[in-house]
């Protein structure tokens, strides 16, 4: 009798170091799981990050190009989001740009002399340590742009209107 006692205390006492090697397993490969495909699901996040704002970047530049073209008074609602990084309306360089800085290349080359082109959109690239820090921008020659907006980040509805007011320029503003 006092041997099965013994027999059944040592077969609660296996299932209690099964259960916590098992979860110990579980909780190993879990994290191995996370620390190889976090890397991989920041950089696609990055990566997502820079094609929608490429996206609103190709809009506001349409929107303001054909603002221009159809003359004063013209007006046209925009909906912006900034989810990271740096968006700047410069007034002074007639400029418009989004930075930010990543771990990652994420396709575009560092450091080159001139800017990378896809229509009006420049984009560059450069070394920072192990980063890098990306810029799209939009640069205006022949179009004044004027903003009481210098730095944007999160939502907005934008209005963007062709004035005239002892100048001729396109102004960006919150509606």
């Amino acid at each position: 009798m006092n041997m099965k006692i013994k027999s059944k205390m040592n077969r609660k006492g296996d299932i209690w170091i099964s259960a916590a090697l098992y979860t110990a397993l579980g909780i190993i490969l879990v994290t191995l799981i996370l620390s190889v495909g976090m890397p991989f699901v920041n950089k696609l996040k990055a990566r997502n990050t820079v094609l929608q704002t490429k996206n609103v970047m190709y809009e506001m530049d349409n929107v303001i190009r054909a603002v221009y073209n159809e003359g004063f008074g013209s007006r046209r609602p925009l909906f912006v989001e900034i989810g990271e990084g740096d968006f700047l309306i410069d007034n002074t360089g007639n400029k418009i740009s989004w930075k930010i800085i990543s771990d990652e290349k994420l396709g575009i080359e560092p450091d080159l002399q001139k800017p990378i082109e896809e229509g009006n959109l420049k984009i560059k690239s450069k070394s920072l340590g192990q980063g890098y820090e990306i810029e799209l921008y939009l640069e205006y020659s022949d179009i004044d742009i004027e903003s009481n907006l210098k730095l944007l980040s999160g939502k907005y509805n934008l209005v963007i209107e062709h004035v005239f007011d002892n100048k001729d320029y396109v102004n960006i503003r919150e509606s």
